[in-house]
């Protein structure tokens, strides 16, 4: 091409000779590839071929022969550790001995430090048990890696685990709820004397007991529990959850505590666990071989919790290891009692020898499907009569054991063929491929859950009890870092069944796991990625932090030859992810050494000067300080030359935005964004230490565009602003705080976008990122209050941002933990940076927010909490007197929903009433209230109790508050169409009330107008029911048969809303909610033709109402009439 300048290499010569014009392009070599292996007999597939290819790319091809070879007998002349020290890398000339790289993957050739690689990889590594104490390895980046699930489809369990919805216990109930049919039924007998029937209530009395052996050889399944812990927390089937953790005293009791670790709580006895009402259910995680068990005070325990209520025991190990254990299996069918009280009175119909005398069953289920499904189907009798299954019984004289005799020592190809010939084939597999990665727990997991996809807890069990391998416990190595080493000469022998490539593919396919799930929250545990992020040195040899590897060593080896036990070690890695990866999730490295660099021109004295006068602004709050320093840095920026100029812009752009959030105005914010990106052009040295100002540039850019309605540019800015924030993460050199500012500042514009577009995966990308950033903060122990609180907050945001539901539920109950631990240890004083009153303040209200939230068991907490914060301060500011006020009345509004006691809506009423005055007028926040204010009131007055100067007086003052509230509403508002709702629904009560027609039509009129401003068919089908009703209702006021068709429309017109939100629905409750309005509405258009005598379009109408019944899922049932049963009588009537 005319006027195209040739690629020079660092000689100056170029690196090819040009490529002749008549050259044919390269043939595709893909199709060759596979005729050859299919000519060869290989019958190969796509995913074969990709696993293929990516080998070859790595592996590379054989070295070529020496032309003359040595001798047989004589030494070679250059051993391979001279060799590999004489290879150069990529990048910066080494110096010292070079490290071997790993194997099967080729050294870079050399050339320009410069070239970028096709796609930049970094090794992980796991953190060798030297380098707990510090955390961190010279040039290594300490990353939260996803952990794999110990259970393979926890979704199928928690599905398998529903039948345990319908359990119901044998204690008496603590609710009860009017029973209408049999009330109305009492009624009608006793000639009008209303006399009321209750019902008992026994959904969620229950109690789960997750109880945790926290012996030592159960350490390994503690992932386990927590996983279990989430099953049976988003299950809905129990009223409480308690987690505990069993352990053994001194004198060899059995006693419990909150804590897996022995001095991590106070210990208390057993008698905690008892619950003499029958409400609990107790399920136990061991293995059955710790000490309590040889001891007999877990046989012993567990005789007594049998007597109180049902019990279990979920055995990790597989089953044909529990014969070994010391709980006496069997197995049979089992039965369940007769009665409600009948799942804790088993009985057990076996062929095997009979109990001891007293003895009590206790099922004994593997971590498994199908056995917890038949578990929960015969506790809740949803079941066959009899389910067969694994019974231990229990004694409450159980004797210790005897002690066992030492076997004798095997070799290591013993010890393997002993293995294979008693392990299933999934946990010899297992084995061999845990042969090639580090012997960490995390990394074990793993391994499995990328190489056996389909195995569980027993197959891991089965090779950490094999006898192949033995804890490392070393000086340093923390309760959470579990580490095993091979019994010597076990590890050869596992690889000999596996080649080079098989080995490459653990990496590849741990590799692949981890970055399809890095930033998308969970738990995590810690690695080191030893490359600086945007300059990956993966394809080159690992850094000189340890011993050199050496020839032959299998992937994966930790420990170094005879001899050296001293010597630091550096382990393989186990996994690759992309350096783009790191950089969006990471964030930054928080380790490095020795000071960073001040950027060019930070001691100009310009700069000095400006920060004296900003530092006297802040002092004396003149703003003509601010002016001034804004003055005397642009001056200077326009005159400098060389380095400095790009400092000086950048400072200059951060104090016009100090200047532009005290003023305001589009010229500021202009000039900020123009420097900022001056800066951030000039910066000669393509350093990334100025993005993060024009980041705050966009990111305050964005929020004036907002505000001034335009949303499209605004939410292109924030997009804008994230990518910017995350090159500013990734600048090397920042310390913690810096790195901490970044993120935060990252965090509020990815909540920022979500306000504007609604996407919730912005929120669980952004908490995604303060996870990870948690896990790699240097200081465990003492991790930042504004990092929790952030954790925390967005959590929240996250949990509102869906529909009600367990998720949601699950989200509130994380920010609540997150939030608690801020707000208890700044009232400690023992949080690290302690945040200033406001923020205290604020944190106690979001986490009353969050445990509101988060389920009924939880606002008893909130109360607490809200309660002690009003007394605590004797003369409170007026707004947070009125923002506790609020929670105290949401407290008793939640409370009313869960008990039905109309008290606690006139308690919610008076808190909200005390709130109100607290709060400006013209405050958003105000119109808030007096919508949560009219709502109790409003709900209050249509409970229809008292006389009718009560009712009346409850209706005109909850009309009086909603009045209020749409004045202050403006329209455009999300909630506009539901306060309006609210309003036409007390007008059309009073109406009711007093046969007053004005507000029959106000009534009216405001509904139809909130049926305009819906904001979506749902809302819209909400609305337009509550228009047809008022129409209906019009139309036998008024006695004007016309209006019936007006309320025949709107209900038609309701039914399609609720259709199309059906369809849309993203979640079972919004599907419920949309049928059930939709079968509805074309009840009540059945009601209409009814009346207005046309029977044939009255059956059509009840027949989509059946049909629209039938989209409900399944359980599910409508709290307000009509119902599903009423639909069918009139069908009946009319067919």
């Amino acid at each position: 091409m005319t006027g195209a300048t040739a690629r020079h290499g660092p000689d100056g010569l170029p690196d090819r000779p040009p490529v002749p014009p008549q050259r044919q392009a390269p043939r595709d070599p893909l199709p060759e590839l596979v005729a050859r292996l299919r000519g060869a007999g290989l019958d190969v597939d796509a995913e074969h071929l990709l696993d293929a290819l990516w080998l070859a790319a790595r592996t590379g091809a054989p070295a070529p022969a020496p032309a003359d070879p040595p001798a047989a007998g004589t030494e070679r002349a250059t051993p391979p550790e001279a060799a590999a020290q004489e290879r150069p890398g990529p990048g910066t000339p080494r110096t010292g001995p070079a490290l071997e790289p790993l194997p099967g993957r080729p050294v870079a050739p050399p050339g320009p430090a410069s070239e970028p690689a096709a796609e930049a990889r970094v090794p992980l590594h796991t953190r060798p048990p030297a380098l707990a104490d510090d955390g961190h390895a010279a040039g290594a980046l300490p990353v939260g890696v996803p952990a794999a699930a110990v259970l393979a489809s926890p979704l199928i369990l928690q599905r398998a685990l529903r039948p345990l919805q319908a359990y119901r216990t044998g204690a008496a109930p603590r609710r009860q709820v009017l029973d209408e049919g049999a009330t109305a039924e009492l009624t009608a007998r006793a000639g009008g004397l209303v006399l009321p029937v209750f019902r008992p209530v026994n959904r969620r009395e229950a109690l789960l007991q997750l109880v945790l052996d926290a012996s030592g050889s159960m350490r390994v399944w503690q992932r386990l529990f927590d996983e279990l812990r989430e099953v049976f927390g988003g299950l809905g089937a129990f009223r409480d959850l308690h987690v505990r953790y069993l352990h053994a005293t001194d004198d060899g009791r059995a006693a419990v505590s909150r804590s897996p670790r022995r001095d991590g709580a106070p210990l208390h006895s057993t008698d905690r666990l008892v619950d003499a009402t029958g409400r609990r259910v107790t399920l136990l995680v061991s293995d059955c071989a710790g000490p309590l068990w040889h001891s007999g005070a877990a046989h012993r325990t567990l005789h007594r919790l049998a007597g109180q209520g049902p019990v279990a025991v979920l055995q990790p190990l597989p089953q044909r290891l529990w014969p070994r254990t010391r709980l006496q299996v069997t197995f049979g069918d089992l039965r369940r009692g007769q009665g409600v009280s009948g799942a804790g009175l088993l009985k057990v119909v076996s062929e095997g020898p009979p109990p001891p005398p007293g003895a009590r069953p206790v099922p004994v289920l593997p971590p498994t499907a199908a056995a917890l499904g038949s578990w929960a189907r015969l506790l809740s009798g949803t079941g066959p009569v009899r389910t067969p299954g694994a019974v231990g019984w229990v004694s409450a004289a159980q004797e210790p054991a005897r002690p066992v005799r030492a076997r004798r020592t095997l070799t290591p190809l013993q010890l393997v063929s002993r293995f294979r010939s008693t392990a299933s084939p999934a946990a010899g597999r297992l084995a061999v491929c845990l042969a090639a990665a580090p012997l960490n727990l995390p990394v074990m997991q793993l391994v499995q859950r990328t190489m056996l996809p389909d195995s569980g807890p027993a197959e891991l069990a089965e090779v950490l009890l094999s006898g192949l391998l033995v804890r490392a416990d070393e000086p340093g190595t923390g309760e959470a870092e579990q580490w095993y080493d091979f019994v010597p000469g076990v590890r050869q022998a596992l690889l000999g069944p596996l080649g080079r490539d098989e080995a490459m593919l653990v990496l590849k396919h741990c590799s692949e796991y981890i970055e399809q799930r890095f930033g998308k929250g969970g738990p995590n545990f810690p690695a080191l990625a030893y490359a600086q992020l945007g300059r990956s040195t993966a394809t080159g040899p690992l850094p000189a932090t340890g011993r050199p590897a050496r020839p032959g060593r299998a992937p994966g080896t930790e420990t170094g030859e005879p001899g050296d036990e001293n010597a630091p070690t550096v382990p393989q890695p186990f996994a690759e992810v992309a350096a783009d990866v790191l950089e969006r999730f990471m964030t930054v490295p928080l380790h490095h050494t020795g000071p960073s660099p001040a950027p060019d021109g930070a001691d100009h004295p310009v700069l000095a000067a400006a920060a004296t006068l900003t530092r006297r602004y802040e002092e004396e709050g003149m703003v003509q300080y601010l002016m001034d320093a804004v003055q005397l840095l642009r001056g200077a920026a326009e005159n400098s030359q060389g380095p400095p100029r790009s400092a000086l812009w950048a400072r200059y752009a951060r104090e016009v935005l100090r200047l532009w959030r005290v003023q305001g105005g589009r010229d500021l914010l202009t000039a900020a964004r123009e420097a900022a990106e001056r800066a951030t052009a000039e910066d000669a040295g393509g350093r990334t230490g100025h993005r993060d100002i024009l980041a705050a540039t966009l990111h305050a850019t964005a929020e004036d565009r907002r505000r001034r309605g335009d949303r499209h540019e605004a939410l292109d800015l924030l997009r804008r602003a994230d990518r910017e924030y995350a090159v500013a993460c990734a600048a090397p050199g920042l310390g913690p705080d810096q790195a901490l500012r970044l993120t935060l500042a990252r965090v509020r514009a990815l909540e920022t976008q979500w306000r504007l577009g609604g996407d919730s995966s912005l929120l669980q990308a952004a908490v995604g990122m303060l996870e990870a950033f948690t896990d790699i903060w240097p200081d465990q122990h003492r991790r930042p209050a504004t990092l929790a609180l952030a954790h925390g907050r967005t959590l929240l945001r996250l949990a509102g941002s869906g529909p009600p539901g367990d998720q949601a539920r699950a989200h509130a109950r994380q920010a609540a933990r997150a939030l608690r631990t801020v707000v208890e240890a700044e009232a400690a004083g023992t949080g690290a940076g302690a945040l200033d009153p406001a923020e205290r303040e604020a944190a106690l209200l979001d986490l009353a927010d969050a445990l509101l939230r988060a389920g009924p068991e939880y606002h008893q907490e909130a109360a607490d909490r809200v309660g002690t914060a009003l007394g605590a301060t004797p003369r409170p500011s007026a707004r947070r007197r009125s923002a506790l006020l609020t929670r105290a009345g949401r407290v008793h509004t939640a409370r009313y929903e869960e008990s039905g006691d109309p008290a606690e809506l006139v308690r919610a009423a008076a808190r909200f009433e005390e709130a109100a005055p607290g709060i400006p007028r013209d405050a958003p926040a105000h119109a808030a209230l007096l919508a949560e204010w009219g709502e109790a009131l409003l709900r209050r007055a249509l409970l229809g109790d008292g006389t009718r100067e009560e009712r009346l007086e409850r209706l005109v003052a909850a009309v009086r508050v909603l009045r209020g509230c749409r004045a202050e509403t403006p329209r455009g508002d999300r909630a506009f169409a539901r306060r309006l709702v609210l309003l036409g629904r007390g007008l059309m009560a009073r109406h009711r009330l007093t046969g007053d027609r004005v507000d029959l039509r106000e009534g009216e009129h405001l509904l139809g107008l909130a049926a305009q401003e819906a904001a979506g068919p749902l809302e819209s089908a909400r609305c337009l029911l509550e228009v047809g009703q008022a129409r209906f209702e019009a139309a036998q006021t008024l006695g004007r048969p016309a209006r019936l068709d007006e309320a025949a429309d709107a209900f038609r017109a309701a039914a399609d809303a609720a259709r199309r939100a059906h369809e849309e629905a993203d979640s079972e409750r919004a599907a419920a909610e949309s049928a059930t309005l939709g079968a509805q509405a074309e009840h009540w258009r059945g009601m209409t033709y009814e009346a207005a005598g046309r029977p044939r379009a009255a059956r059509e109408a009840y027949g989509a109402a059946h049909r629209a019944w039938g989209l409900l899922p399944p359980g599910t049932r409508p709290t307000v009439e009509p119902t599903p049963r009423q639909t069918a009588q009139r069908l009946a009537e009319l067919a």
